[in-house]
């Protein structure tokens, strides 16, 4: 698969410290779709966060196909359309008094998260996406902030358009896995609470939702940045030029006298 091959590129190139992900909507149930894995609630005894069986795969390489009865986040359900939202998961209630002040701006806020077509899918796959394992529909990423500038660059390159990151805190990264999906396009991820809570990102760490279609695209915008040795991860500092010893505080005025009185003596002996 080729997507195998963009995935290791992209790896290799930003200098991932975790695998990319590969996550595979599946529309029959994930013990019929004849990819294998682990699944939370069969195999671990306990349910689980999208973000948190997200790490697995990144972390371990574990490959993880969940239904409905596997995932334990309300969020990522709905998000996924696995089930149906209650009028409360709309009207603003779930946010009124945390992520809004009221529930008037906590519907606009929550009818605004990303949402698959219910009914649609039953479930998914989740694996590395540097393994032959299926052609994935979205490659989730984990990466740093300057991990994260060279990448913007590369799919402004391949798209023309500008890279945005949306967030209001939460549904991070299951939201941007289904909006990439949904749009195919790129989507920047500011992981919410739960991806800091439940599968330890780190502080550091953002993550981007890549479409499967424009994959290959990023990969080879990357791959072209880096040959011309400007656009690097990590980026190479610029050289070329004369530090002035004389700034450095209490010792700069004794060096800068001695480079002085040292030149002078040079110019003394070429004039001669």
């Amino acid at each position: 698969m080729e997507s195998v091959d963009y995935s290791r590129d992209i790896y290799d190139i930003l200098r991932l410290r975790t695998l990319p992900v590969g996550v595979k909507f599946l529309e029959t149930e994930p013990d019929e779709s004849g990819i294998p894995g682990f699944r939370p609630l069969r195999d671990f005894r306990r349910r689980m966060a999208f973000c948190q069986a997200a790490a697995i795969v990144r972390y371990y390489g574990m490959p993880i196909l969940m239904g409905l009865e596997d995932l334990s986040c309300p969020g990522a359900i709905v998000v996924f359309g696995l089930a149906e939202a209650p009028e409360y998961f709309m009207d603003g209630s779930i946010s009124a008094g945390l992520y809004a002040p009221d529930k008037e701006t906590g519907s606009k806020l929550d009818r605004n998260i990303p949402k698959l077509r219910v009914g649609k899918y039953k479930g998914l796959a989740m694996y590395p996406a540097t393994e032959e394992v299926e052609e994935p529909d979205v490659v989730l990423i984990y990466l740093t902030p300057g991990q994260l500038t060279k990448l913007a660059a590369a799919i402004s390159y391949a798209t023309g358009e500008p890279f945005r990151i949306e967030s209001i805190g939460k549904a991070g990264s299951c939201g941007g896995v289904a909006k990439a999906h949904a749009t195919g396009k790129p989507v920047g991820i500011l992981p919410g609470l739960g991806d800091r809570t439940l599968s330890w990102t780190m502080d550091d760490e953002m993550a981007v939702a890549l479409p499967i279609s424009l994959l290959g695209d990023i990969a080879s915008a990357l791959e072209k940045q880096q040959q011309q040795g400007v656009l690097t991860y990590p980026p190479r500092p610029y050289l070329f030029y004369e530090f002035k010893f004389k700034n450095i505080p209490v010792i700069g005025v004794y060096y800068d006298k001695f480079l002085k009185e040292l030149r002078a003596k040079q110019e003394g002996g070429e004039s001669r």
